[in-house]
């Protein structure tokens, strides 16, 4: 029994891949490619990103309630997982390789990465709105709904951080004397790579999780004239509304972390290629260490939504110590304690979100158990298209926020590092610090408002379990 669910925990976690891959291009190449690399304003790189995300606000929640209503041999979820898979790899390639003719002008340029991003979104929705609403199906048991989502968090957090730093090292090389963070040929590669990873990725994932098709819940057809009015049902459950305000501000936190990560790196720490590619691996694998480590420690002590509001209360004060330092000048020039103060810093920033993260998304499995006892209706795809729809927009938020807030400070395109001036240096330290943990102060508020103990989870369960055997002995 422990080794079949140990299994379903990974074919169904390697799912994630997927996520973490644009998560990793958004975080650590698509703003430095497009600003500094190929010379795209900062506002026109946001405004594209802007315009996808609202497309994803209309998006997400409409393929979440058509995966919910959706009648195939195939079930509900997979026929739109295996549908997505192609488009989602060429999204990739199309991004990080556009041709001679979309760089002839900043507006043809910009066309082309709206063009590439709203293929990307569009996919990655079709996938991960399916996928996610799959997680809290194929177990019902409380402890295990947490550990796959620490599964699939963790995974998502190791791959997001490992591709990053091992294509830094390996494929972003120098070449002839030139940064490899500056040369275009290297971005082509790193977009094929990603495609290939999404379909092994994909393909461990569908064909992992197809024999649970068979016991997961059906669709109980309601017609198409309904679809705008469920969606309206889900915010009608308290605790949802709150998960959705709490994971929206995280979103948009985390964004702005995702995409100005790199050119602080770069710029406010001043750090080289080497020391960039350590940061963006080791903290975030001592944090899924961890995590993982002690995890099922942790989760039989503490519920979940104490976790989640012990994440947000440690992580805002972990904020406010480190970029203040070095902006009041109380820390040393370039030395090996900024760098272990950096890593231990980021160390404990990625293990409260991932935290966060598991937490929020176990909560939702709870919370969509809670829906169908109100309602009579399973719709994990809505519930969890509204949380996908916030965590997606941790790179579209940064996007918006951050290119035009670059060009403000005065980032030019091709800057070195130790050439940005005064305002750069003041206007990374205060948003990565001080301006960060003033939103995790809202996540932090709302965390202490969710209302939904293990007691009351399983009164919610026993509850479904006497309304479907009262169904089945129906004559």
């Amino acid at each position: 029994m422990q080794a079949t669910s140990l299994r379903r925990r990974l074919v169904y976690a390697s799912g994630v891949v997927n996520y973490a891959l644009k998560d990793a291009a958004f975080g650590a190449f698509v703003l430095f490619y497009y600003k500094q690399v190929l010379g795209l304003s900062g506002t026109l790189t946001g405004l594209a990103i802007a315009l996808s995300i609202i497309w994803d606000a209309i998006s997400d929640p409409l393929v979440g309630a058509w995966s919910d209503k959706l009648r195939s041999r195939w079930g509900r979820r997979h026929p739109l997982m295996v549908a997505s898979v192609i488009p989602l790899a060429l999204s990739f390639i199309a991004m990080f390789w556009p041709p001679e003719i979309a760089q002839g002008s900043q507006l043809s340029l910009f066309y082309w990465l709206l063009g590439s991003v709203l293929l990307l979104r569009t996919a990655l929705t079709f996938f991960m709105v399916p996928y996610l609403a799959l997680g809290a199906e194929i177990s019902t048991d409380y402890h295990e709904r947490t550990l796959l989502a620490s599964a699939r968090t963790n995974l998502g957090w190791f791959i997001g951080v490992l591709v990053p730093a091992i294509s830094l090292a390996l494929v972003f090389t120098a070449q002839e004397g030139v940064d490899g963070r500056f040369v275009s040929s290297h971005y082509h590669t790193y977009g094929i790579l990603c495609a290939v990873g999404i379909v092994v990725a994909s393909w461990i994932c569908i064909k992992g999780t197809e024999a649970y098709i068979p016991t997961l819940p059906q669709s109980i057809h309601t017609g198409a004239s309904s679809l705008w009015r469920d969606i309206a049902g889900t915010f009608r459950n308290r605790n949802f509304r709150l998960i959705v305000i709490l994971e929206t501000v995280l979103g948009g936190m985390g964004g702005i972390i995702s995409t100005l990560l790199m050119v602080t790196y770069t710029y406010f720490w001043q750090l080289d290629t080497a020391a960039i590619s350590v940061l963006f691996a080791g903290p975030p694998l001592v944090a899924v260490l961890l995590v993982t480590t002690s995890s099922r420690f942790i989760n039989q002590r503490l519920e979940k939504q104490q976790l989640l509001r012990l994440s947000c209360v440690l992580g805002a004060l972990n904020l406010l110590w480190l970029t203040p330092l070095k902006l009041l000048g109380w820390l040393p020039d370039n030395s090996s304690l900024v760098f272990a103060l950096i890593f231990f810093n980021y160390t404990l920033n990625t293990t409260f979100s991932i935290v966060r993260t598991v937490s929020n998304h176990a909560l939702l499995a709870d919370i969509a158990d809670e829906q169908d006892l109100a309602t009579g209706q399973r719709q994990e795809g809505v519930m969890f298209a509204a949380a996908f729809f916030a965590a997606k927009f941790i790179s579209g938020f940064g996007y918006l926020v951050g290119g035009p807030f670059l060009d403000l400070i005065g980032l030019e395109s091709g800057m070195q590092p130790g050439e940005a001036p005064a305002s750069v240096i003041w206007g990374l330290g205060l948003i990565m610090g001080p301006g960060l943990a003033l939103m995790l102060a809202i996540p932090a508020w709302v965390a202490f408002r969710v209302d939904l103990n293990k007691n009351n989870q399983l009164e919610i369960q026993r509850a479904l379990r006497s309304r479907g055997n009262a169904r089945a002995s129906e004559p």
